[in-house]
Order: structure tokens, then sequence, then C-alpha cells
């Protein structure tokens, strides 16, 4: 096994004490440029590679930012990490990431490790219990390191955090239906997605003086494809099952077309359908699907410029809450109700 170089053994190669080996690969204006240069060309010679829980000891950070995550098999969150990655790749940063599956110890669990491990912040996607607050403070209390909450289902006033309005994007699906002639609309959905889809969905119909008729709101426990695929097959066993519906999320419309079209009915001849998040494969369905668009990269674009600005100035306190505006996109699964 190679030993681990140290910067003892730097300065003892470069004529220098520790202290200036130190402050040089650290870029202190105390060490000329020239020297600097050269020893750092002699710790890359040597294959030097900084004690990174050493650097986390002394409050130096390690260059490194958690991103927690409650999944990356959604289309979702997958390009919401590609576009945090991207705004990253440009500095000095890397990410360390974990998914959580949306449970609450895992994210309690990440947030503690990554921060004992000296990580300069802390990225928090989709959280959905107010309990992790009590995880936040403490761990900002002890290392006192920002933390981003992104789309998250709570609202802790304290930290910063950016998302879109869901209950918005949900009403410009239920107004286009109801522009189209539609006044029976149904739901389908799962559980987690019903925490910020089916309370704007009752609210939009309340809101154009519809009634919500609970045979037309079908939720489980399956997700993603074969969840849509099952809730549809619930929702055409109603004998006047509704000709306007509404998927939580795009992955849940792919599986109730399926459904739609294994029963010989027509989109949107038959049936409208519109769904949520504009996922890279919406546009190729056959018919390509109408859907509700978050600007994703936008608010990622955001909320890290603020995020980064806080690593790297300590002394940035100032806390912001901001909600993004999603928008319709109108494909070939609607048409007006004749």
């Amino acid at each position: 096994m190679n030993r681990m170089i140290r910067l003892k053994d730097i300065a003892q190669k470069a004529g220098v004490n520790v202290s200036t080996v130190s402050k040089a690969l650290n870029d202190s204006k105390e060490i000329s440029s020239e020297k600097k240069s050269e020893i750092k060309k002699i710790a890359e010679e040597l294959n030097y590679r900084p004690n990174l829980s050493a650097r986390a000891l002394v409050g130096k950070g390690t260059n490194s930012i958690g991103v927690i995550l409650p999944e990356i098999r959604s289309n979702y969150y997958a390009r919401m990490f590609n576009y945090i990655e991207n705004d990253v790749s440009g500095t000095d940063y890397s990410l360390i990431m974990g998914t959580t599956h949306f449970k609450l110890e895992n994210e309690i669990k990440y947030i503690q490790v990554l921060s004992s491990r000296g990580v300069d912040g802390i990225i928090l996607v989709a959280s959905m219990n107010d309990e992790i607050e009590k995880t936040l403070d403490s761990v900002l209390k002890k290392y006192k390191i920002p933390f981003l909450l992104i789309e998250s289902f709570i609202r802790p006033r304290n930290y910063d955090y950016i998302m879109i309005d869901n209950r918005y994007g949900v009403d410009l699906a239920i107004d286009h239906f109801y522009n189209l002639g539609y006044r029976e609309i149904g739901f389908i959905s799962e559980t987690i997605a019903d925490k910020s889809r089916l309370k704007g969905f009752i609210e939009a119909l309340e809101k154009r003086g519809l009634t919500c008729r609970e045979s037309y709101l079908k939720s489980g426990e399956e997700r993603f494809e074969i969840g849509g695929y099952l809730r549809m097959m619930e929702m055409l066993e109603e004998p006047d099952y509704p000709k306007a519906i509404f998927a939580a999320y795009d992955h849940m419309a792919i599986g109730a077309i399926k459904v739609i079209h294994e029963k010989g009915l027509r989109i949107p001849e038959d049936i409208s359908i519109i769904g949520f998040d504009n996922i890279r494969e919406s546009e190729f369905l056959i018919p390509p699907l109408t859907t509700v668009a978050p600007p994703i990269k936008e608010m990622v674009d955001i909320g890290m410029k603020t995020f980064l600005d806080k690593i790297e100035r300590k002394e940035n306190s100032i806390v912001q809450h901001v909600s993004l505006n999603p928008e319709l996109i109108i494909r070939k699964t609607t048409r007006g109700l004749h």
C-alpha cells in the first residue's frame, strides 16, 4: 500500500515549513505567486490529496455540497439534479447525492451524515414532513452551513426555499378543460402526489362551480405508469366515467393512455387527458400530451445563485422564499367537448 503523502513531505522537498505549504495550497495572499506555483507543482508530482475530514474539523469545508433527493427514477427529479449539477460545474464544488424515498428518517440521516463530513451546504429537495425543521435547526446551530429547500412540501420561515406553485398549475389544467366545455372531470393520482395536487384540483373545480364527485377521484399506493394504468382502469369501470382526466403527473398520464387505447377508446375524441411536469417523453407520445410545464431550470438557477453566494459569503443572512408559476403546454390529447 502506498504511503499517504503529507504536508510535511511537500515541505521537505520544497525546503519550506509546513505552515508555508498549507498557506500556498489554500491560496493565501501571504505567499508569493511564484512560491505557490512551485509548491503546487511539487504537491501534484507527489500525488498529494488533502485530508477532507481534517479540513472539516477546522471549519474550512470540503468544497462539496450535499444534495438530498426523494428519488432519481422520476424524470422530474433527475432533471432537477442535472440542473443543479450544471450550476455547480463552473465552481470548485463537487456534489454528494443521497435519495430518501420520501422517508423522514432518511432525510434526517443524510442531513446529519453530510454535515458531519464537512459539506459546505446542503440542498434538500421535496421534503414532506415539518419535523425535519428540528434537524435543520440543530445542524445549522452546530455547523453553520446554509440550506436550500427546493420544491418542498413544507415552508420553514427561517430557511431559503424555492418552489413551483402547484395549485396555479392545476388551475391552468382545469381552466383549459372548462373552456373546452367539460363539466365532469376525473382525477387520477397516488398518495404522494395527492399532497401537492389533490387540494388544488378540488379548489379549481369549486372555483368554477363544479362538483367534485368522489367516484371521480382515483388514488392509490402504486406510482408512475402502473399507478396511472390501474387508476384509469378503475375510472373506466364507472358507469358514467368522465370524458376529461387530469393526471397528477405525466408518468401516470402515460399509464392512463395505455388503458384508454386498450379499451378501444380514442384520445382526444372520446377522452381528453392532461398531465403535469412536461417530462421529456410527453411530446413524443401518440398523441402528444397536453401538460402543465413547471419552470424547473429557472427554479434551480434562482435557488442556486442565492445558495452559492451564501456559501462564499458567510455574512449573507437574507432569507428568500420564492414561488414560480408553471405554464400549460397544449398539445393533442385535449379537444372541445362535442
